[in-house]
């Protein structure tokens, strides 16, 4: 009797995570017909994924949903992609409940430990090639314009710090590949970091507002800017 409870509470259990972790798929397709002649908004309203879905997936199956979200590209259809992050952010209910998630740096991180830019650009697809980089600004976009830091304590933020400042050394290494907006984008998630732990204060030199006036709002390098970001971040990563 004891045995056949146990196999019942266990085919439960298997049965509740499968209902929790049930699929979904976006509705509307960029480059399909039904997509060119929908209103924007009506696109945005299709491509949320029901509430009681998204509450039963777990953050890793949330994130997936995340990169696959069909507006990300509206970042760069403005002139400002960082008020183009934010049309987008507040659009996404995958986004903003991915930001919830107490786990999610953790993804973040992963990714962003993984990623590899040889391989990236290997890719013979342009499309595919511009989507990941998109991403990849995206997800640093994520960390300098939300709130995401906010469930982190101090080390925490310093762990967030290193796995950004090593993807933006290795854009180091691109130089006519990465630049603009998305070399940028990894700076000002630094300093969004440091200002969030008070290790950087809205009146230093390298302050976020600074750093924008300084690039153009983030279209333009400045190697002093730069260097004086990476010390800054090796210094607190490594008090």
């Amino acid at each position: 009797m004891k045995k056949t409870l146990v196999f019942i509470f266990c085919f439960i259990a298997c049965v509740v995570n499968t209902q929790a972790q049930e699929k979904w798929d976006y509705p509307v397709k960029p480059g399909s017909e039904e997509w060119r002649i929908m209103p924007y908004n009506e696109k945005v309203e299709k491509l949320q994924p029901p509430k009681e879905l998204v509450d039963g997936w777990d953050t890793e199956m949330l994130f997936k949903y995340c990169l696959d979200y069909p507006l990300n590209m509206v970042t760069w259809m403005y002139s400002n992609p960082n008020a183009g992050f934010k049309v987008v952010y507040e659009q996404s209910t995958v986004w903003q409940e991915f930001v919830r998630r107490k786990d999610a740096v953790e993804i973040l991180m992963q990714y962003f430990e993984m990623l590899s830019f040889k391989r990236l650009f290997e890719i013979k697809e342009a499309y595919i090639r511009g989507n990941e980089m998109l991403t990849l600004c995206f997800l640093e976009k994520l960390v300098s314009e939300t709130d995401f830091t906010g469930y982190l304590d101090a080390s925490g933020k310093r762990k967030l710090a290193n796995a950004i400042l090593q993807t933006h050394l290795r854009k180091k290494d691109y130089p006519d590949r990465i630049y603009g907006y998305s070399y940028n984008s990894s700076l000002s998630a630094l300093i969004k970091i440091l200002e969030s732990d008070k290790a950087v204060s809205a009146n230093d030199a390298i302050s976020l507002t600074k750093f924008r006036e300084k690039t153009k709002n983030e279209y333009f390098a400045d190697d002093d800017m730069d260097a004086a970001i990476i010390t800054k971040t090796l210094n607190y990563i490594n008090k």
